[in-house]
């Protein structure tokens, strides 16, 4: 593997690592009874959604690489053997290039998806508060109506 696919992967796995400490690290902190923990999740939220902004037209570039190598694939794959046994080296690297650039455009989408799921936890963590705050509201008034019916 080349260089640059080792950086990505290692990009991509510190990435993930970070992207599931600060989740956990968020769940863990009892994001329904604190403001300062949804402050947390939404500043979370807006930082997420910006890189996920600012990394638009990357994603789509790796989308077209990785199509155009998807349409190549099968014409490469008939023609490899032909180019090995004819010892045709500036064809056989042509094709590793490409192949090289469509593994780097799918770290790129993956990083991409690693940053969809985060929002997508994000999300899920503000609509669970909003539900538990709502209700432990409701049980609140419930409790002062009968209380005050009682009296």
């Amino acid at each position: 593997m080349s260089r640059r696919i080792d950086r990505l992967c290692d990009d991509l796995r510190t990435k993930l690592h970070g992207i599931d400490r600060r989740l956990e690290a968020l769940k863990g902190n009892n994001a329904a009874t604190s403001e300062k923990s949804r402050h947390l999740m939404e500043s979370q939220m807006d930082m997420v959604q910006q890189r996920i902004f600012d990394r638009r037209h990357a994603v789509e570039a790796a989308n077209a690489r990785v199509s155009s190598w998807v349409e190549r694939r099968s014409d490469f794959c008939e023609r490899v053997t032909s180019w090995k046994s004819h010892g045709n080296v500036s064809q056989l690297g042509m094709r590793a290039d490409d192949a090289e650039g469509y593994a780097i455009a799918a770290f790129e989408l993956a990083v991409a998806a690693a940053d969809e799921a985060a929002q997508a936890a994000l999300e899920a963590l503000l609509a669970r508060d909003d539900a538990h705050v709502t209700a432990v509201g409701m049980t609140a008034a419930r409790a002062e109506r009968r209380a005050a019916s009682t009296r």
